[in-house]
């Protein structure tokens, strides 16, 4: 932990973490370019935060994982991801609590498949899987909102519809019927924005959070039990 550097929004995160009631005291200023933890550290106890308290706070930062780049579509968010290296594999019997975790959260039974060292459950485009990487394990989060994708696909073909059929109308010498294919499925077409403007960013913000509590709430499931693996199961 003390090599990584971290930036702006993940100082003021940790010290937001460290400080009492989550308030990031003003005093505190980060210099730019990334910080060791020692760093951090060392200006936190400048301004009355104990060290052990600004490294705990560092510790939750790192094991709520990194949030890939939210994906849109027509600047709306349709997926989130999140990737969080963990202490370690999880056993079978942590697998399967971790299992009953993520059923709870997202209220479904899902599917669960083992593929050598690669453990998934998935439920639609929801994917959350334990897997093998260069350095030891990691857990990786995705879902996809395809059915907003397709809500902006359908706006956009009822507006260009809407267009479209309009002037073929209004060419023929029918202006009034033109404003009210017009109005018609450009109405459609905005609802559809409209829909997806309301929803999108909500249904988003609620995934990353399930998310990241899912995140750390394995890495501390494997944290505790790191040295005290239980005994009888299959690691």
């Amino acid at each position: 932990m003390t090599d990584r550097r971290y930036e702006d929004d993940e100082v003021r995160e940790i010290f937001s973490l460290a400080t009492t009631g989550g308030t990031r005291d003003k005093s505190l200023r980060a210099e730019s370019g990334g910080m060791t933890l020692a760093e951090l550290q060392r200006i936190g106890q400048e301004a009355g935060i104990e060290p052990a308290r600004v490294a705990q706070a560092a510790e939750l930062l790192n094991a709520r994982g990194t949030s890939a780049p939210v994906r849109r579509s027509l600047g709306m968010p349709v997926g989130v991801s999140r990737v969080v290296d963990l202490p370690r594999a999880p056993t079978d019997r942590e697998w399967e609590q971790l299992i009953s975790q993520f059923r709870t959260t997202f209220a479904t039974q899902g599917r669960t498949t083992t593929t050598g060292g690669l453990r998934d459950w998935s439920h639609g485009n929801l994917h959350i899987s334990v897997e093998p990487t260069a350095h030891g394990e990691q857990l990786r989060l995705s879902t996809l909102k395809d059915d907003g994708i397709a809500l902006n696909m359908l706006g956009i073909a009822t507006g260009g519809m809407s267009l479209l059929v309009s002037a073929v109308v209004a060419s023929a010498g029918k202006p009034e019927k033109a404003l009210a294919v017009l109005a018609l499925f450009g109405g459609m077409a905005v609802a559809s924005f409209a829909a997806n403007l309301i929803r999108l960013p909500r249904w988003a913000r609620e995934r990353e959070r399930q998310m990241e509590a899912i995140a750390e709430q394995t890495v501390k499931l494997l944290s505790d039990r790191a040295d005290h693996p239980l005994t009888g199961e299959d690691s």
